[in-house]
């Protein structure tokens, strides 16, 4: 069954920010607020956006009902959130998800919130946009802008339609060949962690995205291993690897590396597996449109545009 697309976004319509985990103060999303400004959007931030609750944006019940509001308001075309963290699955079996069925928008952001973009395919059968957030942005982080901007960039077309290319012909690559499907995943750690629940999706046939962050390469493989001896990996499509950012090591070295990993567990299965696409715990975390027709060929991967 073809997912559902939500509309794409025209100039003047509404953004909201969600803050589903961790906890974010106006300061560090400013920049990105100002940027979609910029870019002919209405930026709505619900006044509750704020609270704290130790790390969290609230507690969980205040973090569903902000969101929720989200979910109901017309106006409302698209909800970025606005940081990840921890916490999404604590409060994600509170959103009422009738809401989005009802009226479909754009759910956008990565990390923690693979949470909510797995829920989102399972339960709704809807697009989303794996992307960077707000808090990227924020200029005193000390972070290369110009990276950061594209990442911006690269969202701001896919909410308007416009996904972008990915050119993947100087990628390393195993049992490389054309293939098409939808593109589904996230981050790793987070997947693994939902494995049973109610927010897993069935991959089978779809073309599995992973990346992850400050993680232990044995780490890694016990995940990608779990994974595979629960059956989750043997009918995909493909796999596309992007960053894995401050990996780590003990005195004793692992010996394999992410690469090595993906090759050694799921190389016997023959679909293609294509490593370092600019997306992840990365400045330059370009836009992937989950749930969007997806053909590679030719060494390029390209989705469905308008």
């Amino acid at each position: 069954m073809d997912f559902i697309t939500p509309p794409y976004l025209e100039k003047g319509d509404t953004i909201a920010i969600a803050a589903p985990a961790r906890s974010v103060q106006y300061s560090q999303i400013q920049a990105a607020v100002e940027y979609m400004q910029e870019k002919g959007f209405k930026v709505y931030l619900d006044p509750e956006l704020y609270a704290t609750n130790h790390q969290f944006a609230g507690n969980e019940k205040h973090r569903a009902d902000l969101f929720n509001r989200l979910l109901a308001n017309d106006e409302v075309k698209a909800i970025w959130c606005a940081r990840g963290g921890y916490g999404t699955a604590r409060m994600v079996d509170l959103i009422d998800f009738d809401l989005l069925k009802k009226n479909p928008k754009w759910v956008a952001g990565f990390s923690d919130v693979t949470v909510l973009l797995s829920h989102i395919a399972k339960e709704c059968n809807m697009a989303t946009i794996h992307s960077s957030m707000p808090v990227f942005m924020n200029e005193k982080a000390g972070q290369d802008f110009s990276d950061v901007q594209l990442a911006f960039k690269s969202l701001y077309a896919s909410l308007r339609g416009k996904h972008t290319k990915f050119d993947l012909r100087e990628n390393a690559s195993l049992n490389l060949k054309d293939f098409s499907g939808e593109v589904v995943g996230g981050n790793l750690s987070v997947l693994y962690s939902i494995m049973g629940s109610s927010s897993e999706l069935d991959w089978t046939d779809k073309i599995l995205f992973l990346e992850d962050l400050d993680e232990y390469y044995y780490h890694i493989d016990r995940m990608v291993l779990g994974l595979k001896r629960a059956g989750k990996l043997k009918g995909l499509k493909a796999i596309l690897v992007g960053s894995f950012m401050a990996m780590h090591d003990h005195t004793i070295p692992f010996g394999y590396s992410v690469q090595d990993i993906l090759t050694y567990h799921c190389g016997d299965y023959g679909f293609p597996i294509i490593f370092d696409l600019n997306s992840g715990h990365h400045l330059q975390n370009i836009a992937i449109p989950f749930g969007v027709p997806a053909e590679f060929k030719d060494g390029m991967l390209t989705f469905a545009n308008l």
